[in-house]
């Protein structure tokens, strides 16, 4: 047996890399740098491409701080898996990966044991038994749909006192238009009516920032932080 060595990469953080998941043995990702494999074992690092949500979580969690490390979060609308990803780079011991597409998630994600993926489960479909634990962050992405009814279908689930969310908000689907708006005025309105719906389901909005990345069709969007009630 060996323990995975930083000399198969020198040029990288090889600790890191095998911390984020991005190393992978016998066709398995593995998170722990002290892990004993067998000599021989395929060794593999497979460094993923960015998708779309990340750089709007990363702004986030620079922007807003909220402590990611060894929690438990809950990310709505995971699509292909942008920002649970980042929750699991910043330490996160599970992400429940919900979204009501199917097959979306990237493959490394449906593999890696720190998630729970919950395809094809819709937000009023989530209960204790789907999510047991006691969910300590939540990151909302989602379309069709406002935040200020999405959140409220959240209330099924068990929050630690301290719980934090993070949603993304888009304007568009906030106010129920035809198309994205881009002047101030009902960019604000939509923050206001995401930020009182968020607020009436039993969290305190914190702050907002504008995102860093557009939308689809060069939407503007803005993310927003609460905290539990």
């Amino acid at each position: 047996m060996s323990t995975i060595v930083a000399e198969r990469w020198p040029e990288l953080d090889a600790e890191a890399e095998i911390r984020a998941g991005h190393v992978w043995v016998d066709g398995f990702p593995r998170s722990n740098p002290a892990m004993q494999v067998a000599q021989g074992a395929s060794i593999v690092l497979r460094t993923p491409q960015p998708l779309a949500g990340e750089a709007k979580l990363r702004a986030a969690l620079a922007a807003f701080a909220p402590p990611v490390a060894d929690r438990v979060a809950l990310d709505v609308g995971a699509a292909a898996g942008g920002f649970t990803r980042v929750l699991l780079e910043a330490g996160a011991r599970r992400v429940y990966a919900v979204d009501a597409g199917l097959g979306q998630l990237l493959g490394s994600l449906r593999q890696d044991p720190r998630v729970v993926n919950l395809e094809r489960t819709n937000l009023g479909e989530l209960d204790r038994q789907k999510v047991p634990d006691t969910i300590e962050l939540v990151t909302i992405d989602v379309s069709y749909i406002a935040l200020a009814s999405a959140v409220p279908q959240l209330g099924p689930l068990m929050f630690a006192a301290d719980a934090e969310l993070i949603a993304l908000v888009k304007p568009m689907f906030e106010l129920a238009l035809a198309d994205a708006p881009d002047d101030a005025e009902t960019l604000a309105e939509a923050l206001r009516r995401a930020t009182a719906g968020i607020e009436d389901a039993g969290w305190v909005v914190a702050r907002a920032i504008d995102s860093p990345v557009l939308g689809h069709h060069g939407a503007k969007e803005m993310l927003l932080h609460a905290r539990r009630r």
